[in-house]
């Protein structure tokens, strides 16, 4: 379902951009221009995620194998891992994703990020 699919990517996002504490300015950016166009059901998913707490264990259960990386790049592409949580936060959902070093390797190598 694209919607499910939708939906599971965007809460990678939002959930690594507050894996500091924080959603700056840049990582909010990066969120809503992947939203484009948002009605009230959409803005209140938003909402609800901004809200909860940081679970990338639970994150990684609700995602299917053949999902596994796009989360993990979702999660990826939205911070620019400048401090420990943030890092700390990548490395927890790539390994409840079950992630192997060679495939974190290609998804850093395919989004340019060390």
């Amino acid at each position: 379902d694209q919607e499910a699919a939708a939906a599971l990517l965007l809460s990678a996002m939002i959930q690594a951009a507050k894996a500091d504490g924080e959603i700056d300015d840049t990582e909010r950016a990066k969120i809503m221009e992947h939203m484009g166009d948002i009605g009230d059901a959409e803005r209140a998913f938003i909402e609800a995620e901004l809200a909860a707490p940081v679970d990338p264990m639970a994150l990684a259960q609700d995602t299917s194998q053949q999902m596994a990386a796009q989360v993990y790049a979702s999660a990826l592409m939205t911070v620019q891992v400048d401090s420990l949580k943030e890092a700390d936060y990548l490395n927890t959902l790539a390994n409840a994703l079950n992630l192997s070093e060679e495939t974190r390797a290609r998804v850093h190598g395919a989004m340019g990020v060390s």
